[in-house]
Formats: C-alpha cells, structure tokens, sequence
C-alpha cells in the first residue's frame, strides 16, 4: 500500500522555528519523511529558500489569528487572513477553497491565553463541510498531553454528525527534538508511490490519511468482490476488514520511552467499539450498519500507560 510518512506542521527561522528551510528539509529527510508541508505563522517567505533536490515540501501556512490556529495548504494564490473573526471563517475557508487549498484545523484545545493566546480553536465554523481535516493530535503522546484526548473526542462528534473530516498528527515542529519523548506522523496515501504536494493534498482531501506514533497500520474493507479504502463510502452488511500492520516501520525513530503495541479496535458512532482484537490481525468480520461511520485505532501502552498509538481516517457506511 502506497502510504508514506509525512508531517503537516512545520515552522522555520521565517516565523518562530530554529530551522532554516534547508536545515528542516535536511531533518525531515534524516527522520525518513516521504514529504513536510511548510506552516509558518502567517507568511509564505521560506518557500523562497526551498531545497527540491532535498525533499518535497508541500506550499502550507498558519493562520495564526487571536481565535485560533488554520492550516492552509496547496493555495494557488494568497487568501487574506488578516481580517479572519469569528463569525466569517466559513467564507475564508471556502476563499481557501476556491485558490485550490484545503483547510485543517491545528490543536483545537492547545492552551490558549495567557500563556499561547489564539492557540486555542475559537472560531464559530457554521458549516464543518468547509474543514478537510483536523489535528487530532498534537506534538508528543505522553500521558499527561491530554489535549489529544479532548481533540479526538472533538473529532468522533463531527463525524457524528455527518461530517467527513480527515485525521491528521501535528508535529508543530519548530527545532529539533532533545527531550526522548514519542512524536508521530501522519502517513498519506500517493496513487503511484511517489510523495508530492499535489498527491498529499488529494489523500487529504479524499480522507485517505492515518495519524501515528510511527507504525503504518491501515485498512481496507472487502464487500461482495470489492475493496473499499480509507474515505471510501460503502454499503451496509456482512463485510471483510483487512489490516495491514508494520509496527516497525519508524521505529528507528522512536522515542526513549517504552512504548508497545496491543490491540486493534474498530469504532464507530459515539466511539463505540465494535471490535478488538490482536494488533497481528490479518482479518475480521463484521457487519456494518447503514449511516455509520467506521475506523480503526491501535492500541498499546507508552511507559506502561494504555494511549491509542494510531488512528484511521474512516469508511462511511450509505
């Protein structure tokens, strides 16, 4: 499966980061990132200095606002953030839209004021049709980072509601990392193989996206001879989940802290869990029930603390 490792969330020496573009690019390369998105703090300035022999980069910015942090990507010409409120975000992200870009919300519940003012999502969205995906996490997966917990939640009552939002990880990578602790990615899936910016804003926008601790784990549901993947909107009934796991595939990346791998749940509506089963399985039967949603999520411990260590976008069930 084409899924590559990528991360969304990136600041240079251009906003509030320590990397050159050149110097994150490097790191990004020495972490064994497919492709980064460059996010600085309202400004598009290091693209200047961009390197493509080193790695793609993916043309992003933070709207960087007293109401919140929006993460636009893949415009094709600027759109105003200057006058983003509350009560007209809805036509800046569809502004977003019409340039080409798609819009993810960053760290929902970062701390805000006093310490991070605007850091937290303030924002009166109208219409979550507008938002493409979320930052369900946020920077490490200690234990005590509990604004994942309240950000994921967040994102289980969206889809509640209907909507279909894709799952990303935010580094929020500003210099490099020292303190030992487990930082994930968000794998995309590429058509052909092949990382680019136009790719990564496709699987972003079709839901084909999982957020990590590191490990690739994806799936694919089979139905009467067809296969559905991530984003995919299938039938109700008696279907095959299919799971491909490889709980190594950055671990040369990992942390210093313990971390293991348990269980694979399904989920659905409410966060319900509607299957568990051991992180090596190959396959599962289930019937999915009409208007439902369902992804899947592993489960295992970091220093002997139970945390999800990766989550899918879902499969929309008719």
């Amino acid at each position: 499966m084409s899924y590559l490792p990528c991360e969304l969330h990136c600041h240079t020496v251009h906003s509030d980061g320590d990397f050159t573009p050149v110097s994150l690019q490097q790191a990004a390369a020495e972490d064994h990132l497919s492709l980064i998105a460059l996010t600085d703090h309202n400004t598009y300035s290091g693209f200047d200095e961009i390197d493509e022999n080193i790695i793609p980069v993916l043309r992003g910015i933070e709207w960087t606002t007293y109401f919140g942090h929006m993460l636009v990507l893949g415009v094709q010409e600027f759109v105003d953030w200057r006058d983003a409120v509350p009560d007209n975000i809805d036509e800046k992200m569809k502004a977003v839209h019409a340039a080409g870009g798609i819009v993810g919300i960053a760290h929902p519940y970062q701390m805000g004021s006093p310490v991070c003012t605007g850091g937290r999502w303030e924002f009166r969205v109208r219409d979550f049709r507008n938002v493409d995906y979320m930052e369900v996490w946020h920077e490490d997966f200690s234990p005590d980072n509990t604004e994942n917990d309240r950000a994921l939640q967040l994102y289980t009552r969206l889809l509640d509601e209907g909507h279909h939002i894709a799952a990303v990880y935010g580094k929020d990578w500003h210099r490099p990392i020292t303190n030992g602790r487990h930082y994930g990615c968000t794998y995309l899936h590429f058509d052909n193989g092949l990382a680019t910016p136009q790719g990564a804003v496709k699987a972003i926008r079709l839901g084909k996206t999982v957020a990590s601790t590191g490990a690739k784990f994806i799936f694919r549901v089979h139905r009467f001879g067809k296969t559905y993947g991530l984003g995919s909107t299938i039938p109700h009934g008696n279907v095959t989940f299919s799971f491909f796991t490889d709980l190594h595939s950055r671990e040369k990346n990992a942390g210093k802290e313990i971390l293991e791998y348990k269980t694979i749940r399904i989920v659905t509506n409410g966060g319900r869990t509607v299957l568990e089963t051991r992180c090596d399985t190959r396959h599962e039967r289930l019937k999915i029930e009409r208007g439902h949603w369902y992804r899947a999520e592993l489960w295992g411990n970091v220093n002997g603390a139970k945390k999800i260590l990766a989550v899918t976008s879902p499969v929309y069930c008719e």
